[in-house]
């Protein structure tokens, strides 16, 4: 009787589309971090990369899940865990802003620098996936020293450049295929 039902409503299901957002970014710049420690602010080149999806770009705000890592070269590197929240425009791969709530995983500094810093960062981005993060680390998650710190980087979506590019740089460079189809014209 299970497998009936199953095979009926196989048969009966409409077609769906389920095109996700997604971002892919790369960058660099500049962190700062202070040591509890030793009560000095250390700062560092910092390499920054970031993978995530959300929910569909045509929406006019969209709301996915962020992996991202902070390279802070002679310091170490923090992973973790975000939500992403985006305006339609960011995650077209047009003008827009993003902003991501997580937390960090530091497994360097030996508790200096905190253990697991709660991050937010804030993305403006522009055209031709291009972005500019600002991130701090505040707080920590666990009883310990709590983490300070700040990163800037400019960032490059490999995604929003290619895929998922729509909006104002479609006029230099079409796109004929965008990820979620062409966005609806402005009334």
């Amino acid at each position: 009787m299970a497998l009936a039902f199953f095979v009926a409503s196989c048969a009966v299901a409409a077609p769906c589309r389920a095109d996700v957002t997604s971002w892919l970014a790369v960058g660099g710049g500049y962190s700062l971090q202070r040591n509890r420690i030793a009560g000095t602010n250390d700062s560092a080149g910092a390499i920054t990369y970031s993978l995530g999806v959300g929910s569909p770009s045509g929406n006019p705000f969209v709301l996915g899940g962020l992996f991202r890592g902070t390279t802070m070269v002679d310091l170490g590197t923090d992973v973790g865990l975000a939500v992403r929240g985006a305006t339609g425009g960011f995650a077209r791969g047009d003008w827009g802003v993003a902003l991501d709530l997580g937390a960090a995983f530091r497994s360097w500094g030996g508790g200096a620098y905190g253990d697991w810093p709660l991050q937010v960062v804030v993305t403006g981005a522009s055209p031709w996936g291009f972005g500019l993060a600002l991130g701090t680390e505040f707080a920590n998650l666990e009883r310990g020293r709590v983490s300070e710190g700040m990163f800037v980087a400019l960032e490059l979506d490999i995604l929003r450049l290619s895929v998922m590019r729509q909006g104002s740089s479609l006029l230099w460079w079409p796109n004929p295929s965008p990820a979620g189809g062409p966005a609806a014209p402005s009334p």
